[in-house]
């Protein structure tokens, strides 16, 4: 299964808005629009999985504290915090 990033998830979240929007749209598909039950069961879903990413944050923070910077550089990329280590360097 792939990992899926915050920036992902906001990207989803967007498409999900913009398709709300299309709904009124008379020239839009209807590849372009979304029910709104899908719309509110992936914002859900979103939400679970942010919630998931403040959890991992929240230790990352702890983690942070102490004197081993290659575990916190490890612990938030393993956490799909961070895609690229050199963002913490």
């Amino acid at each position: 299964m792939k990992k899926i990033s915050i920036d992902d998830i906001s990207a989803h979240l967007v498409e999900t808005i913009e398709m709300l929007k299309n709904n009124s749209d008379a020239n839009a598909s209807e590849n372009e629009k979304i029910d709104i039950e899908a719309a509110k069961t992936i914002a859900e879903l979103g939400k679970v999985v942010i919630d998931g990413y403040k959890v991992k944050a929240q230790v990352l923070g702890v983690i942070s504290r102490t004197e081993n910077p290659t575990l916190t550089r490890e612990m938030s990329e393993a956490a799909g915090l961070i895609q690229d280590q050199k963002l913490l360097s």
